[in-house]
């Protein structure tokens, strides 16, 4: 059942969000009637927190203190009164214009992490494009010795594997150029998720039908192949880390303990980013959150894609207390330029 509020209900529920994301203070009926002109005397006002508070909407962290929001206040903000804009592209360039960005993902990943905290003052958490959903952009066989190869895999969203392989026996010039015009005949804009043993089995018997070479060389070529392919643990990149500790919520040891240690293990924070859809941007609320050691954070995460191939996550880790609007702003407008920066580079 969905609660009924009113005009009156909804107005003064939005000002105490307003007033506590800025003082990090209970709200009482005073501040506001002085600071807000809502046509009713203090009284009134008090009334309608009440009730608010009744319905779940609020909460008194002590008596005789103001109200606070509850997870339930956040989530009605959020879904039904706040006000967002997002940035235009054109600014958001120019913020990345203060950034060098050298010509690897990784390097980006990183720079745009601290970039979006130093915009929000939280923390930022950003995965790095996920291989699976790459395409080939290039497979190279390169001679570094007499018996040593090194397989070097490009993908389009700018992420480079290599590995060497270590061969029993030398092959020619001839025989290494053949390889590298069949893999990219072959392999070129081919996705990896579709480089599996079966496939790769396939072309296999093809290239010994083709070329005069050992089995045994091409089948290690082979299987080393769909190693350098297999797409690697999810790597996530955070900016900002030390906001959590302006926050007074987390003077509270434990509180910034329980949170400190999720961001401290990014298995964990891959699995939490794992975790939302590819959808449209998701807030997630207090005790919303699965992880127990979050439930005194909001996070706020969106997907950021190459074309309409979604890559990877990108969003802000804060307290519930957190500016909803200009977060989901910069999250949202952010996560609309990366795919953008990704496919741009050179290599």
């Amino acid at each position: 059942m969905v609660d009924f509020i009113d005009d009156r209900k909804r107005k003064i529920l939005k000002a105490i969000v307003q007033e506590h994301i800025l003082t990090a203070e209970p709200i009482g009926s005073r501040t506001l009637a002085k600071n807000y002109e809502f046509g009713v005397s203090s009284a009134t006002i008090r009334n309608e927190m009440s009730d608010l508070e009744d319905m779940g909407y609020l909460e008194q962290p002590y008596t005789s203190a103001g109200r606070v929001p509850s997870d339930k206040g956040y989530r009605y903000y959020v879904d039904s009164l706040m006000e967002t804009r997002d940035y235009p592209e054109q600014e958001i360039r120019k913020m990345l214009g203060e950034f060098t960005f050298e010509q690897n993902v990784q390097t980006i990943m990183s720079n745009l992490a601290r970039m979006l905290s130093r915009l929000t003052r939280y923390t930022a958490v950003i995965s790095e494009p996920q291989l699976k959903k790459s395409r080939i952009r290039e497979i190279k066989l390169l001679k570094v010795s007499r018996k040593n190869l090194l397989i070097v895999l490009v993908t389009d969203t700018g992420i480079v594997n290599n590995k060497i392989i270590s061969l029993t026996k030398e092959i020619s010039s001839k025989q290494l150029r053949y390889l590298n015009e069949f893999f990219s005949r072959k392999l070129q804009k081919r996705e990896l998720n579709t480089l599996d043993e079966g496939f790769l089995s396939k072309i296999e018997e093809e290239l010994l039908n083709r070329l005069k070479m050992s089995e045994r060389i091409i089948k290690l070529i082979f299987d080393e192949m769909l190693k350098v392919a297999k797409p690697a643990e999810l790597k996530v990149h955070l900016g900002g880390t030390s906001y959590i500790l302006e926050q007074p919520e987390f003077n509270n040891l434990e509180n910034l303990k329980k949170v400190l240690n999720i961001l401290d293990h990014e298995e964990i924070l891959g699995k939490l980013l794992n975790s939302f859809s590819d959808n449209e941007l998701k807030v997630v609320i207090g005790h919303e959150n699965q992880l127990e050691e979050m439930h005194k954070c909001s996070i706020v995460i969106a997907t950021y894609c190459i074309g309409d191939k979604p890559l990877g996550k990108l969003g802000v880790i804060g307290p519930t207390r957190m500016h909803y609007p200009m977060v989901v702003s910069t999250v949202n407008s952010l996560s609309k330029i990366v795919g953008k920066i990704i496919s741009r580079m050179d290599g």
